[in-house]
């Protein structure tokens, strides 16, 4: 197959899988896989990329925009709702980048704030913060276990670039507090940020949810329970 066929043939395939749920047939699993291998080779903005490849986005400065006026409204959407849950606990902060939602968040205060992410150049602008309340290190949203439990846990555009993201979203479940809650915000505009966001909810129960908007952009807040925890 000509490689501009076989390119609009996986897109295609990509937008079925998204979405109509097609993990859920059989063989679903196998073609999730495989959309999810075509997606890294092409270097899809909303897909899994290696470790090298975000510390050369933020070494470049690729993603300097998200601290800019126009991703403000998302951001203290995202803040309200840590407050409103939990306010002065403890929280996780899962893909937190060099520090962007932390940098908002941090007068309103805390007992504890952990945040990882993959990339060690983001994590090195952050690890001037460290101390006995705040601590920032690099890790692998896939595979990190984290250290106590947690009031909140944020996936503030993050979640979708897992490469099992509703299976990683249930494993950290199991280090919240009784009645702690997980924040995902969810950029509209990216199938695959969609179609997780409508699975994870088939596993968790949803408490509330926002819309923000900003242009022609908008994104979804989402705040989440274990589906066997109380809704107080």
């Amino acid at each position: 197959m000509p490689a501009t066929l076989k390119y609009h043939f996986w897109r295609r395939v990509r937008a079925a899988h998204y979405a109509f749920g097609l993990a859920r047939l059989p063989f679903g699993r196998v073609l999730e896989r495989a959309v999810g291998q075509w997606e890294r080779a092409q270097g899809f903005g909303d897909s899994p990329k290696e470790k090298a490849t975000w510390d050369a986005e933020y070494g470049d400065g690729r993603w300097a925009y998200i601290a800019q006026l126009h991703e403000n409204s998302r951001y203290w959407t995202i803040i309200g709702y840590m407050d409103a849950f939990r306010g002065g606990g403890e929280y996780l902060d899962v893909g937190c980048g060099d520090g962007v939602l932390f940098s908002r968040f941090k007068a309103l205060g805390y007992q504890r704030y952990v945040g990882i992410d993959i990339s060690e150049v983001a994590i090195r602008q952050l690890q001037c913060h460290n101390d006995d309340r705040t601590h920032f290190a690099q890790g692998d949203g896939d595979v990190h276990e984290p250290d106590g439990l947690f009031d909140v846990i944020v996936f503030n555009e993050s979640l979708y670039y897992l490469k099992d993201p509703v299976g990683s979203l249930e494993r950290y479940a199991r280090s919240l507090k009784p009645g702690g809650c997980i924040i995902v915000s969810t950029y509209t505009n990216s199938r695959r940020s969609l179609a997780v966001l409508r699975e994870a909810k088939t596993k968790l129960t949803v408490v509330d949810e926002a819309k923000t908007s900003q242009g022609s952009m908008s994104w979804l807040c989402t705040v989440l329970k274990p589906a066997n925890a109380g809704m107080a």
